[in-house]
């Protein structure tokens, strides 16, 4: 209960550094502008598509209510990439930041007990390597994923 109550303090300081008119509304202009300040890092068609996802009366800015839900959703992004930035540190055996074809395939192995042919990893690699340095980047293992969850 008392994560809650922070949460919603936290969330109060926030969208009351934002509302610099204190009107009560937060526009796209004004959340581009003060999370930058704040120094988070949302690009623009993600935050227009966060604002079209929470603006539940349709007005076309953010009340407070609106920003409890888009910092709900932040949070829980945030939280999605921790997680995925532990599963591909796990992979990445030797640290370089790349998960290489050896390492993919003994992930397969020790993970899902998958044991794959040279040609099975082949197609996988071809599917995920997007720069075709034959390595997977921390980013091309986060866009295969999300594009496998999105496609349910």
């Amino acid at each position: 209960m008392s994560d809650n109550i922070e949460h919603h303090h936290s969330v109060s300081a926030i969208f009351e550094a934002i509302d610099k008119n204190r009107d009560g509304r937060l526009s796209f202009s004004d959340l581009k502008i003060g999370f930058r300040e704040l120094g988070i890092h949302i690009e623009d068609e993600d935050l227009r598509l966060l604002m079209d996802e929470v603006d539940e009366d349709h007005d076309g800015v953010i009340c407070f209510s609106e920003m409890l839900t888009i910092m709900m959703k932040m949070q829980k992004k945030a939280q999605e990439r921790q997680n995925l930035e532990k599963v591909f540190q796990i992979m990445d055996r030797d640290g370089n930041k790349r998960i290489s074809r050896s390492e993919l395939k003994s992930a397969l192995k020790l993970y899902v007990n998958k044991d794959v042919s040279k040609e099975e990893l082949d197609k996988i690699m071809n599917e995920i390597d997007f720069d075709m340095d034959g390595q997977i980047s921390f980013t091309e293992f986060a866009n295969c994923l999300h594009f496998f969850q999105s496609s349910d």
